[in-house]
């Protein structure tokens, strides 16, 4: 087995010697596949029409985004910063990834709220104006229900909140409720964005079907909410539109086209366009509030190290083939090189919406291009 393997060290060490320059562009090219492929910028959004029903189903990468109000009428419409949002929805699947079913988002991170599904758990995320009600190192605030979404299962959620607290309503019954705890935050950036079935960076998609969607500037009283989810299950959505302080209102009755009507203000609508599209691009994302320390992100460190090893070891192979270079210097242009590569990678990856564009991966990659480097000088050494 020695001999095996001291044959095979001599072949690599004959090939590195004979062929560096086409082994270092055979391994960028390499990476450069590995790091943008699939190469497709314009990706289709799985977001499509119920056909036995009114609603929308999401079943991958999809997005449904428009406008409610602009900031000055949302100010002044929700100025006592109450609200109730109702929505009518079908998971697909539980995950672990949080993602958005609902998100109204002005611009800024974080958004002024999301609801997601975590397990088969409501977690609502709001900006927060007191620190005391902020997560830990985070600037948003969190409160939820345990199983309230069950698979395959329709159910109606309500959100009722003012600046005295927020109350949880499954199925027109009250489950929860958080004094204290505004969903509505007093600060605004600019025109709020209703976000449906992902996040605005468009990296947490939803996988269900949604089947209608209110908002009220008002707190609805418990007979209310149970009112308007009768409704909603007998699809008396003209009853429902009766209702004082109604903002928005979209049943998903229009089963074909882009455009979602909102039936309480027919001037805004939201869009379904045929290719995806996140609202926000992240380019070198870099914050890490929100970050699960799981299974999958260590998976995702480990592979932008290892990938870059052989960039490591086969650059530093390239530029100390002939000898009398300076060590330092070449080991500098190794790491720089590595550091441009995945640089340019995770630029491209920006435009790419099946992609993530993260500084964390500039630094993996750099690491990993470190190490190559390392594994050459001890080959070198035994060469």
């Amino acid at each position: 087995m020695p001999l095996k393997v001291a044959r095979a060290l001599l072949n690599l060490n004959n090939l590195i010697q004979k062929f560096p320059g086409t082994i270092s562009l055979t391994v960028l090219l390499t990476i450069l596949v590995a790091g943008l492929w699939p190469f497709n910028f314009l990706p289709k959004n799985k977001v499509e029409w119920l056909q036995d029903r009114d609603g929308v189903r999401f079943h991958g990468q999809g997005i449904i985004s428009g406008s409610v109000l602009d900031q000055k009428r949302w100010q002044r419409m929700f100025q006592g910063r109450a609200i109730t949002i109702e929505i009518r929805v079908r998971p697909a699947m539980e995950t672990t990834s949080a993602p958005g079913i609902v998100t109204l988002f002005d611009g800024r991170t974080p958004e002024i709220f999301a609801i997601r599904q975590w397990r088969s758990h409501l977690v609502v995320w709001s900006r927060a104006d007191d620190p005391a009600d902020r997560k830990r190192d985070v600037p948003y605030q969190e409160i939820g229900h345990r199983e309230a979404f069950p698979k395959d299962q329709e159910v109606f959620i309500a959100i009722a909140s003012d600046r005295s607290g927020t109350a949880l309503y499954i199925n027109g019954q009250p489950v929860r409720n958080y004094p204290r705890r505004s969903l509505l935050a007093a600060d605004l950036s600019g025109n709020p964005l209703l976000i449906l079935g992902n996040s605005p960076d468009g990296g947490n998609q939803w996988t269900g079907d949604i089947m209608g969607l209110a908002i009220y500037n008002r707190v609805l009283k418990p007979d209310e909410v149970f009112r308007d989810f009768q409704f909603w299950v007998q699809n008396d959505t003209f009853s429902i539109k009766q209702q004082i302080g109604l903002v928005a209102l979209y049943p998903f009755y229009e089963r074909k086209g882009e455009m979602i009507r909102n039936v309480a203000n027919p001037d805004e609508a939201l869009t379904m366009p045929e290719t995806f599209s996140p609202v926000q691009r992240k380019i070198l994302f870099t914050q890490w509030h929100g970050i699960r320390w799981n299974l999958p992100l260590f998976q995702d460190v480990s592979v932008n190290i290892l990938g870059f090893i052989p960039a490591g070891f086969f650059f530093a192979a390239y530029l100390f083939r002939k000898p009398g270079r300076k060590r330092l210097n070449g080991y500098v242009n190794v790491i720089l090189l590595g550091m441009g590569l995945s640089l340019l990678i995770e630029l491209i990856q920006a435009w790419l919406p099946t992609r993530d564009s993260s500084l964390v991966d500039v630094v993996c990659n750099t690491a990993g291009t470190v190490l190559g480097i390392t594994g050459y000088r001890v080959w070198n050494r035994k060469g």
